[in-house]
C-alpha cells in the first residue's frame, strides 16, 4: 500500500508513521497520554493527502525536533513560512498534489467566518464601532441592492466599503478554511448563526467563555478564481494536518471524502451535522461579501470533551466516505 504519512503498523498503543525522519519515527512511537496531544499524533498518523515531495519538504522544515514540543515549533514555522502566503495553493505544494481540488463547481456559493474585534477596535471613526453598527451597514448595503438607490444610505455603504478595505490590508496570506453555502440553508437569517457556524465547523477558538465578534462572509467560487493573480493554478484544496498549526479539533480526511470535516460540537446521530470544507487561495473582501456579525460568549470545551467528539466524529467519517478501516492503528 502506497501512503506517505499513513503507512503504519501497530503494537498496542503503540504504532509508527512512515517517516523517513528518525527523529521523528521515534517521536510517533511515544505514545501522548494528553488528550490533546494524542489527537495531534493521531492527526499525523491518519493524513492521507500528502505527496511524498511534500512530506520530504516538510521534513527538511522540521528537522530533528529533540522533543514533541519542538516538533510542533517546527511544524508551526513551517505553516508560517511555506503555507500562510499569498500564493495559490498549488504554487506552494507542486502540481498534482493529492490534497488539491481543481473540480470546484464555480458557481457555488462559500461561507467564511472570521474574527473581527481588532479590526472594530482599530477601525477610525468619530465613534466606537461594534456589531450593531456594521450590521446596519450591511442593511444599508442590501437597501441599496434592492432598489438601486442609496438614497439615506450612502455614509452606511462608505462605511462598509472602507471597513472592508481596512479588513484586506491587516489580513495575512494564509488560506482561508471555507464551506458550501449550501450545506447551510437558512444561516443567514438565523438569530444563532454564530454558534451554529462555530459548532458545526469545529471553531473552538472562537470559544472563549468572553464575548467574541464574528463575521461571516458569502461569496462564489468564481469570486475566489477571480481574485487570483495566477490564471491556471489550482486554487483549492482539501485541508491537511500541514496546513495549520497542530490541533485537536482539526481531523483528516480520507482520500475517498469530497472534502475535510472538522470535529462538530454538537455531533447527530445520523452524521448529518458534517459539513464539507475546502481552504482557498487568499483573497481581498468586498463589500457585498459581509452577510451578518454578532457575538459569541460560549466556553471552550475541554480536551476530554473534545476526545470524545472525536470518537464520534471518526465514526461519521468512516461512515461517511465508506471507509470502515480509516484511522485502525492510530487512535
Amino acid at each position: 500500500m502506497a501512503c506517505p504519512l499513513t503507512c503504519s503498523v501497530s503494537w498496542g498503543r503503540y504504532f509508527k508513521v512512515n517517516f523517513g525522519n528518525r527523529h521523528l519515527q521515534r517521536l510517533m512511537q511515544i505514545p501522548r497520554t494528553d488528550p490533546e496531544e494524542s489527537a495531534k499524533q493521531a492527526n499525523l498518523c491518519m493524513e492521507e493527502r500528502i505527496s511524498a515531495s511534500r512530506q520530504a519538504d516538510y521534513e527538511a522544515a522540521v528537522g530533528s525536533p529533540g522533543g514533541w514540543g519542538a516538533w510542533q515549533g517546527g511544524h508551526a514555522r513551517y505553516v508560517q513560512i511555506e503555507v500562510r502566503r499569498r500564493l495559490p495553493l498549488s504554487a506552494s505544494f507542486g502540481s498534482g498534489e493529492p490534497s488539491l481540488r481543481s473540480d470546484i463547481d464555480p458557481n457555488q456559493y462559500l461561507y467564511r467566518v472570521e474574527r473581527i474585534d481588532d479590526l472594530l477596535s482599530a477601525y477610525e471613526g468619530e465613534e466606537p464601532v461594534g456589531a450593531a453598527h456594521v450590521n446596519e451597514w450591511i442593511k444599508a448595503r442590501e437597501s441599496n441592492r434592492s432598489s438601486g438607490s442609496p438614497t439615506g444610505g450612502i455614509d452606511n455603504i462608505s462605511a462598509l466599503e472602507a471597513l472592508t478595505d481596512s479588513f484586506n490590508d491587516d489580513r495575512d496570506g494564509r488560506p482561508s478554511f471555507a464551506v458550501f453555502a449550501a450545506e447551510f440553508p437558512g444561516l443567514e437569517k438565523s438569530s444563532d448563526w454564530a454558534k451554529q457556524m462555530c459548532k458545526r465547523c469545529g471553531l473552538t477558538h472562537y470559544f472563549s467563555g468572553v464575548g467574541v465578534t464574528l463575521a461571516l462572509f458569502r461569496y462564489s467560487v468564481q469570486d475566489v478564481l477571480d481574485d487570483s493573480s495566477w490564471p491556471g493554478e489550482t486554487l483549492f484544496a482539501v485541508p491537511t494536518v500541514m496546513d495549520q498549526p497542530m490541533s485537536n479539533v482539526f481531523f483528516p480526511a480520507p482520500r475517498s471524502a469530497f472534502g475535510g470535516y472538522a470535529v462538530g460540537l454538537e455531533p447527530k446521530p445520523d452524521c448529518s451535522h458534517l459539513a464539507a470544507e475546502l481552504i482557498h487561495a487568499r483573497m481581498d473582501y468586498q463589500a457585498h461579501h459581509w452577510m451578518r456579525v454578532d457575538t459569541v460568549n460560549d466556553p471552550c470545551p475541554s480536551t476530554h470533551e473534545v476526545r470524545n467528539l472525536r470518537k464520534a466524529h471518526l465514526s461519521c467519517i468512516r461512515r461517511h466516505s465508506e471507509a470502515a478501516s480509516y484511522g485502525v492503528g492510530c487512535v
